[in-house]
């Protein structure tokens, strides 16, 4: 493999990022968040995540269309990923002047191996020469053309169309590739909604939301002043929305069982005012830092956070509030991690997560108090892990009651799709 990241070339950045996810299964978002970090100028690191996004986001499109031009099976896989990378800022990016795609291509070509630059030249220069025609797909049916339109999987599309039928399923498949909104938190235990609202709205060019503390912003927020000094957090609209529907009261001691990367944690948190108390679980110990991080710079002070197996996790006391953000398969939010479609979907790895949700929902009713709530949530749109599992759940105890049920999809308000079911125990 080539070794380049210590060039400050967007292209060859980007090249190396997509090799590593398609090559070797690494995730985009911890990959561009280390570019994130490097000391180059801001609108290189802008083209490396729009070409590294882009690409993952319209792999099965971009793979299609390169390959009416040349045989996958005897063409190099880095020349592969080169080719559809570029294909992307052909189709997608217009203001990149096509010749700087095509000669920053062919330099890498030549890198990869100098006597298949030819090749790389001339598909780009077909694609350029007729990209309206290579980029249709018009004698497919309709669905066979939106499945690859917007690149996903048929075994998506199938589960998607058996669970909710064609028309939410196109829907689904369309919202999959839109770019996703900048949604944030306001950290309320610093700084009131309306006078972050009323302080930044021209900088930030805010736009409110239905969302309880949840605003829009349309520039990166993630590096600013405000971020670093705690006033907000970037999370979705539906993410915000879990925890106002467990909405604890002050004083609640509150059980999050899988709290990475922490969003809901803080915004649990923020909603005490920093009293009461939360317990906080994670299993993986690479996350403990990331959460204690976010735990800091939002100033809570109520979180006392373990690097233990929320499955077994018992207590002395029981719980007013919990919350179960359960690890699932993420479906809901191919928009933002969109590596999660180039996995496809697999029984047999569903059936795993379903269990493990099993489990943890039986440790979360052990810990529960009674007249106590509990919150299950997933970033899904699968009802196996959902509305079936919940099902299950309520049927071995029967006095749990279902209080409130929703599933987002996603494309309602450009958000993630969300699952959410409150519970209380009588």
């Amino acid at each position: 493999m080539m070794q380049m990241m210590k060039t400050n070339n967007s292209r060859e950045i980007a090249f190396e990022c997509l090799q590593k996810v398609f090559k070797h299964k690494a995730f985009s978002n911890i990959l561009l968040n280390e570019i994130s970090k490097k000391d180059i100028p801001q609108k290189f690191k802008n083209l490396v995540f729009a070409i590294v996004h882009g690409t993952i986001t319209n792999k099965i499109l971009l793979e299609k269309t390169v390959s009416k031009l040349i045989d996958n099976k005897k063409t190099n896989l880095d020349i592969q990923i080169l080719l559809w990378m570029s294909a992307y800022q052909i189709r997608f990016l217009k203001t990149i002047p096509l010749y700087a795609v095509v000669n920053e291509a062919v330099s890498i070509a030549k890198k990869i191996n100098p006597r298949l630059s030819g090749l790389v030249n001339a598909t780009l220069k077909k694609v350029i020469n007729n990209e309206q025609e290579l980029f249709s797909f018009n004698e497919l049916s309709e669905e066979q053309r939106v499945i690859i339109e917007n690149s996903l999987p048929e075994s998506f599309y199938n589960l998607f169309k058996e669970q909710y039928g064609s028309k939410i399923a196109m829907k689904l498949a369309n919202d999959s590739t839109k770019k996703p909104l900048i949604y944030f938190r306001v950290n309320t235990l610093k700084i009131s909604f309306e006078d972050f609202f009323q302080t930044y709205k021209e900088e930030l060019l805010l736009i409110k939301t239905s969302t309880k503390d949840c605003l829009i912003t349309r520039v990166p927020i993630v590096q600013s002043k405000m971020y670093l000094d705690g006033l907000i957090t970037v999370q979705d609209a539906a993410s915000i929305n879990v925890v106002n529907i467990l909405d604890p009261k002050l004083n609640d001691h509150v059980l999050d069982m899988c709290a990475a990367p922490g969003g809901k944690l803080t915004h649990i948190s923020s909603k005490l005012k920093n009293t009461g108390k939360v317990i906080a679980c994670e299993i993986n110990e690479s996350k403990i830092k990331l959460i204690q991080q976010n735990i800091d710079r939002l100033a809570c002070r109520n979180i006392e956070l373990f690097c233990k197996d929320a499955i077994s996790m018992k207590f002395e006391e029981k719980f007013d509030c919990i919350l179960l953000d359960a690890p699932c398969s993420g479906f809901g939010v191919f928009k933002r991690k969109p590596e999660i479609k180039l996995k496809g979907y697999t029984k047999n790895k569903i059936n795993e997560i379903i269990q493990l949700q099993s489990n943890l929902l039986d440790n979360a009713y052990k810990n529960l108090k009674v007249r106590g709530e509990m919150v299950y949530s997933t970033c899904t749109i699968n009802k196996l892990e959902n509305q079936n599992q919940i099902e299950k759940f309520l049927s071995r105890y029967s006095n749990m009651k279902k209080i409130y049920e929703e599933q987002l999809f996603g494309y309602e308000n450009n958000t993630d799709g969300f699952y959410v079911c409150k519970m209380i125990k009588e």
